[in-house]
């Protein structure tokens, strides 16, 4: 009488080797996974500050009064700012000031003034990393008398996932200048 149960010895090396190689794969996956996780975190905290600079460029435009100049790159509005004096320390007092937006090579600064644009402050990083190009539009007609939107456009890193957040307001106060 012959013993039937177990294995022959090729199909445990079969097993081995189908094991080896998934295992091989798993750790292939795992640890791919793992040397991403800096870029996707980096690139998670770099849309959540443009989340929050959106929020706070948005705000302060809605109480915009004047539009001093706009191009894609470049807005400067009259608006209303907590600070003690314009480019100041900020304060409980809020006071009229000139607030200078500049989007280029891939930076967004915010600098203030006095509203005829003198003693301007020193820019202030807003956010960074975005792609070069248009990132205001202003369109000042009769039926919306100053509608300002913004795009900041975040690049692929690898090519095929950039991000765009896309916001607009129209300002309440608004005086257009005669060009």
């Amino acid at each position: 009488m012959a013993a039937t149960g177990g294995f022959t010895m090729p199909e445990l090396i079969v097993v081995i080797m189908v094991s080896m190689i998934l295992i091989g794969g798993s750790v292939t996956v795992m640890t791919a996974n793992m040397k991403n996780e800096p870029r996707i975190a980096e690139r998670t905290a770099d849309v959540q500050g443009a989340r929050v600079a959106m929020e706070s460029l948005t705000r302060e435009l809605r109480q915009g009064a004047t539009v001093v100049s706009a191009s894609g790159t470049q807005l400067s509005v009259i608006t209303n700012v907590n600070s003690a004096s314009c480019g100041g320390a900020a304060s409980t007092e809020v006071r009229s000031c000139r607030v200078t937006y500049s989007c280029t090579s891939g930076t967004c600064t915010r600098r203030e003034s006095n509203p005829d644009g003198s003693l301007p402050s020193p820019p202030q990083t807003v956010v960074q990393g975005i792609a070069a190009g248009s990132v205001f539009t202003y369109s000042p007609n009769s039926s919306t008398p100053a509608y300002v939107g913004v795009k900041l456009t975040f690049p692929a890193a690898d090519g095929d996932d950039s991000i765009s957040l896309s916001d607009g307001v129209t300002m309440r106060s608004v005086t257009v200048p005669s060009s």
